[in-house]
């Protein structure tokens, strides 16, 4: 299974290689600065993600808490909080994310239907915040927008080395790490947003929950728990990020960036399993609380 997750990556690294050499072509070198800046918020979303597909979790919510972190945020900072309210939005994230966890373990309810009524709320608190409008303000000055997608890629790296040595066989500790470390994760995703476009607007975040899903997919990570490798979800991340700011370069319309995005979900889910058919992974004893219910 290792030698297929190793061979998927690198194959993603080249592809994602092309596309770098195909930004360079095509503008100048400031545009790949641009699309470092886009992918910190988009990869810090999708590292929570797969953190709660590795933990047995699955957290749906991730672009709703990453918006709901934004509002309250943005909300906050027009007080003159300024990073202050940044801390308060991402520790309230993080509670809510531990709430659910013990949920999920309390209950033994599947972690994918929790989240997603999480989710529900989030969206409505959002648009309860926002009242319609666009929430706009200036959070201590300008911060450089790949410091996000450096710290995006060693908390991707660093998390993933580390999950691989990590066995957790407590459901409880499982459901708390999957869905509060993810719920961390889409928080700091939210603020980093807020720090590039310096607004907060109460439009849907589903698509920010796809476009992570894709990313996740497409870097291997296992919907199921079993499979992923380290790299991969950086390079997804990546990946994605050049595509749409590509897309983006020749005037497409953003339906056509969603359209791709549905064709890598669905594209990934396949090859996944068929690499899981190829290299099926030895069983496993199963001891009481090793699983959680996906």
């Amino acid at each position: 299974m290792r030698v297929v997750v190793l061979v998927w990556e690198g194959l993603l690294g080249l592809a994602t290689i092309g596309m770098i050499v195909v930004a360079l072509l095509s503008a100048p070198s400031v545009h790949l600065v641009n699309v470092l800046a886009q992918a910190g918020p988009l990869g810090l979303v999708a590292t929570g993600l797969a953190l709660s597909f590795r933990a047995g979790t699955p957290n749906v919510a991730v672009g709703s808490i990453s918006a709901l972190t934004g509002m309250v945020t943005a909300s906050l900072a027009t007080q003159g909080l300024g990073w202050a309210a940044a801390i308060i939005a991402i520790v309230l994230a993080t509670v809510g994310g531990l709430v659910l966890g013990l949920f999920v373990a309390a209950l033994s309810a599947p972690a994918w239907a929790v989240t997603l009524g999480a989710a529900v709320a989030c969206e409505a608190m959002v648009a309860a915040i926002a009242d319609g409008q666009t929430v706009s303000f200036q959070l201590g000055g300008d911060f450089p927008g790949y410091l996000w997608f450096v710290l995006f890629v060693i908390v991707s790296l660093g998390g993933a080395l580390a999950w691989s040595a990590l066995r957790l066989k407590s459901v409880w500790l499982g459901a708390l790490v999957g869905l509060g470390g993810s719920s961390l994760l889409a928080a700091l995703g939210g603020v980093a947003l807020l720090t590039r476009l310096h607004a907060a607007s109460p439009i849907s975040s589903w698509t920010t929950t796809l476009t992570a899903l894709a990313a996740v997919l497409l870097g291997g990570i296992s919907v199921h728990g079993k499979r992923g490798g380290v790299a991969g979800t950086v390079l997804a991340v990546l990946f994605l990020s050049l595509v749409q700011g590509q897309l983006a370069l020749w005037g497409t319309p953003f339906w056509v960036f969603m359209l791709v995005t549905g064709a890598v979900i669905l594209a990934a889910l396949l090859a996944g399993r068929l690499a899981d058919l190829a290299a099926p992974e030895a069983p496993r004893p199963v001891t009481p609380g090793s699983r959680m219910p996906v």
